[in-house]
């Protein structure tokens, strides 16, 4: 029984790390769930160890030789170190060596940041069937545009942003994008536009997914809220905190449930999820312009 496992290790561990399509191919039900392969993992040890091979992160080899001289220096003053305290050093020597064992800390750190680091265009390639499948399911013309694709974010970041973003991409195709005739009767495009767009600022990764469909209504939020008891009739709301409706549990402004609306489990999943990423969401929309949500998100969460 033992020998047995392993053969049908390699497909799973290497293939999914590395083909993206084929994580996109059921985009009928969760396109990028990886809840499938933790089932799995929980019943046999030989699956336990699929799930840990797919955390398999490609590292460029100078990434590698900076840690390794970073982890030479940090030796040699560990060495140091010692030979102070057995002669009883003086405070300025100990200091000194105090000094550097910080810098080479940071130094260290920093070096296994980046190691960590992978291009998001690694989750962006796996849209690209959801979004084709979401045009033919919904007879509408979309055209999916990513910028920033170079970006590098921490891979267990990546690999938790999936599920939120396909909530966010099918949201924006049913919800955002008018159907062609709608489209050409307000002077837009006939093809609706859905775009991601990663970028740094500071300390955080910026990633906003953006339509150019009708935008969100603040007055059948309003509308819906109330009626869901979510806001009082004639309470204050800005218009920032009536578009943060959209996430409250159990929310849908859809007029009837589909297979890919009505239901009210897709955003709040979206914000529970980026929350606990320690992340933010921001929402911009203009009616019959377009929407813009953006993630705010710390670069890692290793440490």
């Amino acid at each position: 029984p033992e020998p047995s496992p392993p053969e049908p290790e390699p497909p799973v561990a290497v293939k999914p790390a590395e083909a993206k399509p084929t994580d996109a191919k059921p985009t009928d039900a969760k396109p990028v769930d990886v809840k499938p392969a933790a089932g799995e993992a929980a019943k046999a040890a030989p699956n336990r160890a699929t799930a840990k091979d797919l955390a398999t992160i490609k590292v460029p080899a100078e990434r590698l030789d900076e840690m390794m001289d970073r982890v030479g220096e940090l030796v040699i003053v560990q060495a140091r170190l010692s030979q102070v305290a057995a002669n009883g050093g003086n405070e300025d020597v100990i200091k000194s060596v105090a000094e550097d064992i910080a810098r080479l800390t940071s130094g260290l750190r920093e070096a296994m940041m980046g190691i960590r680091m992978v291009p998001i265009g690694s989750l962006f390639s796996r849209f690209r069937r959801l979004l084709h499948d979401l045009s033919n399911q919904l007879g509408k013309d979309i055209e999916f545009v990513t910028v920033g694709d170079e970006t590098e974010l921490d891979k267990t970041m990546i690999e938790r942003l999936a599920d939120p973003l396909v909530h966010i991409l099918r949201n924006s195709a049913d919800h955002g994008l008018e159907d062609r005739e709608t489209r050409l009767s307000a002077g837009k495009p006939a093809s609706g536009q859905i775009k991601i767009v990663a970028r740094h600022a500071g300390a955080e990764v910026l990633l906003s997914v953006v339509d150019d469909g009708r935008g969100l209504d603040a007055k059948r939020i309003r509308q819906k809220a109330e009626e869901n008891g979510l806001v009082a009739p004639g309470a204050t709301l800005s218009d920032e905190d009536t578009y943060a409706l959209i996430f409250a549990p159990g929310f849908s402004t859809a007029k009837e449930v589909s297979a890919l609306s009505g239901r009210g489990v897709g955003m709040d999943v979206v914000k529970r999820t980026i929350e606990s990423m320690r992340g933010a969401i921001d929402v911009a929309t203009v009616l019959g312009q377009g929407t813009t949500i953006t993630l705010r998100l710390p670069l890692t969460l290793a440490i």
